[in-house]
């Protein structure tokens, strides 16, 4: 099974770190390690600090709306779930202030719907499957070149 968990990294601070993508990767990899209690709460202030919070009512209304054509996709106990049996792809995405999470199984289809759709909102939501270490942005983000 897959896990991604996703942030919604504010704007600015994602401009700034187009290209430099593995450095925010250190940062949650440190953060999700850390045992010391001084080092995991200023790891939680550095990531508060580069993250705005979801919209948990608002992404989840927007998921429904956008979603409710599938047939194989259901919202109950605040999760979204959608599977494609030709693929045998499943995945669940549940919407948190902090992150929201997919899991995910089979074929990478149904992930790929979620990823797809959650794109279109914004840029600068920031994926990481800790497991593989993979990680990037849902829509890469163009660098700004300054002459």
């Amino acid at each position: 099974m897959r896990h991604y968990e996703m942030y919604f990294v504010k704007q600015q601070i994602a401009a700034h770190y187009a290209g430099k993508e593995h450095l925010l990767y250190q940062l949650f990899l440190e953060r999700k390690q850390a045992i010391q209690t001084d080092k995991k709460d200023l790891l939680d202030k550095q990531v508060a600090f580069i993250t705005d919070p979801v919209a948990e009512e608002e992404l989840n209304t927007y998921l429904v709306n956008e979603l409710g054509g599938f047939r194989t996709y259901e919202y109950k106990n605040a999760g979204h779930r959608l599977s494609i049996k030709q693929s045998k792809s499943d995945a669940s995405l549940f919407v948190r202030s902090e992150k929201m999470n997919v899991y995910a199984s089979g074929g990478t289809e149904a992930e790929t719907v979620f990823f797809e759709v959650i794109r279109k909102l914004t840029p600068s939501f920031f994926a990481i499957d800790f497991q593989s270490g993979r990680y990037g942005w849902l829509n890469p983000i163009k660098q700004q070149k300054l002459v």
